[in-house]
């Protein structure tokens, strides 16, 4: 891979890119998801940790990706890019804030129907570490270099809206091993819904990602406070009843979110990018 002002020349097909990132995650999640049916015996300390594990699938293969692109050279700028910090106040804005206030309207409107009563599921002491923990292992550095690295090959012959939709369907179809783990999060939740929701944050955190210079780093955070939401607030209900009203609630307003940015925004009215040959 080459890149004259970060617009990259690949030689690495986007089909090796996404095998292998499925590959590396559901192979790992299968061993979870049969200890968690009975059909294996292990701690359920080991699960988590091989849930965790396999999350990082896309970051794998994305680096194996770059180095097939072009070496050391592009693993190292591509790294680069998760220390632009100069992003833009309205895009800092929008990271750090923009899902949790969805949760918080989701939450209200899951209330007003008959849901938990509109509140905090934690005290604002407790949110420092647990951003952190996220940050670094729930989800957001084990994958969005990798969607940062898949964002640029599907926009090489679509435009931009087109590709961040695209890829917020992959995102979402990539968790669906964790759906059929008894007890994890997803399998207390509706895939159509987390589906809305994959779509609908991946259309924000591309147009931020864009709009920022292509900065690893403001998708990191959209990725961190998008988890968090899920701890503020009780959407997601984990008890026999299986309430899906609030994570549905959840996932149709990131949808208007995002159907919101992209109707406005110029990132997403430009034209077709210029094509690039690739081979496997």
């Amino acid at each position: 891979m080459s890149a004259v002002n970060d617009r990259q020349v690949f030689r690495t097909s986007p089909v090796f890119y996404f095998v292998l990132a499925f590959s590396i995650s559901w192979v790992v999640w299968m061993v979870p998801l049969l200890a968690s049916r009975g059909v294996l015996s292990m701690p359920g300390a080991v699960q988590i940790g091989l849930v965790v594990l396999g999350s990082f699938g896309p970051f794998i293969a994305a680096y194996v990706s770059l180095y097939r692109d072009g070496g050391w050279p592009a693993m190292r700028d591509f790294a680069k890019r998760s220390l632009r910090y100069h992003i833009g106040w309205i895009y800092l804005l929008a990271a750090l804030f923009l899902v949790p206030l969805i949760g918080l309207c989701a939450a209200f409107v899951y209330a007003r129907l008959g849901g938990p009563t509109l509140a905090l599921a934690m005290s604002f002491a407790q949110i420092p570490l647990l951003f952190l923990v996220l940050f670094l292992v729930g989800g957001s550095v084990n994958e969005e270099f990798g969607w940062a690295y898949a964002i640029e090959r599907l926009q090489q012959r679509r435009k931009l809206l087109s590709a961040a939709v695209i890829l917020g369907v992959i995102w979402g179809f990539w968790h669906l091993p964790l759906f059929f783990i008894v007890g994890g999060s997803q399998s207390f939740m509706p895939f159509f819904a987390f589906l809305m929701f994959t779509i609908g944050a991946r259309v924000l955190f591309v147009w931020a990602y864009e709009g920022t210079g292509k900065s690893i780093l403001v998708t990191l955070l959209f990725h961190t406070t998008a988890n968090l939401t899920l701890n503020l607030f009780a959407l997601v209900d984990r008890s026999p009843q299986r309430d899906e009203r609030g994570f549905i609630a959840f996932g149709c307003l990131t949808l208007v979110a995002a159907a919101i940015v992209a109707l406005t925004s110029r990132r997403y009215r430009s034209a077709l990018q210029p094509l690039t040959d690739y081979s496997l």
